[in-house]
């Protein structure tokens, strides 16, 4: 990639957390009181004088961290200067959350990394975007039946377009990945180290096989070595990525566990694959499931979850994403879809459909009998103001009529 001003100022940034005291309560300090626009401006030296003159409401520590950048300011700038060297031999490239291009589950999430460095298919993260994506992490030494459910799902869920994002340990996050890579849906695999640094060795194979076919993503700059306390901060960006959590195996004591709590605090289904409660390496997927975890039985109800997902994203954006997809539509099914292929799209890629095809299926359901708004939401999984709007209009061209709450079709 072309380096510029903006790039390097993302290297110093990687160098200034990783390297001094700065941290995200100083850059959250200064950014509140408009000491700077955001965090690029680090890289300004000239800048971080103005600051520490005191023109600004600022923490006492704030300033003195500052300060301390001050006199570090060059050792920082050779450190960004050997990552940006790395990147350039290495063919890594940098991605900032000022960027058009960062990914949009990240954005709405607190605590994801201003800056993020990545190697393969970047636009498998731009696909995700609609077609949706789901973490899916394991025990290192799975039984059989973990390993086959694993495969077995994550074919199904790829097949549908829906990417599968892991962390390329051994065991469950080897599997997803093989299973994944060179798909429809594809995979992306997190790592705690820098995106060149091969961890765990023996999963090189994998590695150049997703740097090939999938992506490869780290926070760590090139060249930064998998520290054990890096990983749950890895977890939490496998979370977020994702649209849901599969914990495929889980032990009482698993870094899988840390995955499905970032998923749950941000908001997300998590599914648990039942397992026997007298095996030691399922107890902790059968807590997630006491907890109040969602019982995995079946790809189909993960496909659901995801549907749900895109849809609220899609509403999110406030952009018609199904005009994207009707030619596509049409050259898939030699035509308009019929009424089951509009249930299948309506589970895999809500997105895609208009409002006449979701009229369609309002009055496909109303062909078994009379139903209230509140029913039709639950089989369409549309929010009530869209049914309500929807309905009104069918009302008005004299397709179904009401009474009593009920909607039923007229049959004129």
């Amino acid at each position: 990639m072309e380096f510029t001003e903006n790039t390097n100022s993302d290297f110093f940034y990687s160098a200034m957390m990783l390297n001094t005291d700065i941290n995200y309560k100083t850059l959250n300090d200064l950014t509140m009181h408009k000491a700077m626009s955001n965090y690029r401006d680090m890289h300004n030296i000239e800048l971080l004088k103005e600051i520490v003159k005191g023109n600004f409401d600022l923490k006492p520590d704030t300033v003195h961290k500052v300060k301390k950048l001050i006199d570090s300011f060059s050792d920082v700038e050779k450190i960004a200067k050997r990552y940006k060297q790395t990147a350039v031999t290495k063919g890594i490239e940098v991605m900032s959350c000022l960027d058009r291009a960062y990914p949009y589950n990240w954005k709405h999430i607190s605590g994801m990394p201003k800056v993020f460095y990545y190697s393969g298919n970047y636009n498998i993260v731009e696909r995700m975007t609609l077609g949706g994506s789901v973490a899916v992490v394991g025990s290192r030494s799975p039984s059989r039946y973990a390993e086959y459910a694993t495969e077995q799902i994550c074919k199904t869920l790829v097949d549908k377009g829906i990417a599968v994002v892991s962390g390329m340990a051994y065991g469950i996050d080897r599997k997803a990945h093989m299973t994944s890579v060179s798909t429809a849906g594809g995979t992306v695999a997190v790592l705690a180290g820098g995106v060149d640094n091969i961890y765990p060795p023996k999963n090189k194979d994998i590695y150049e096989l997703i740097r090939s076919n999938g992506l490869i993503i780290s926070e760590m700059p090139p060249g930064q070595q998998p520290l054990r306390q890096y990983f749950p901060s890895r977890n939490r960006l496998i979370a977020g990525l994702s649209d849901c959590t599969l914990v495929m195996e889980a032990g009482a004591v698993s870094g899988t566990l840390h995955t499905a709590s970032f998923a749950a605090s941000q908001g997300k289904e998590v599914f648990v694959l039942p397992n026997n409660i007298y095996y030691e390496n399922a107890l902790g997927g059968l807590k997630l499931l006491e907890d109040g975890g969602n019982v995995l039985l079946s790809a189909e109800s993960v496909i659901d979850s995801v549907a749900r997902s895109l849809m609220y994203k899609r509403m999110d954006m406030g952009c018609p994403a199904e005009l994207y997809y009707q030619d596509q539509i049409k050259d898939e099914f030699g035509g308009e879809p019929d009424i089951d292929a509009l249930r299948e799209l309506s589970k895999i890629k809500p997105e895609a459909l208009t409002d006449d095809n979701w009229k369609a299926l309002i009055k496909d359901s109303l062909t078994l009998k009379p139903m209230c708004a509140d029913e039709l939401c639950v089989l369409t999984m549309l929010p009530f103001y869209k049914v309500s709007k929807l309905l009104t209009e069918l009302e008005l061209n004299g397709t179904v009529c009401q009474e009593k709450g009920k909607y039923s079709l007229t049959f004129v």
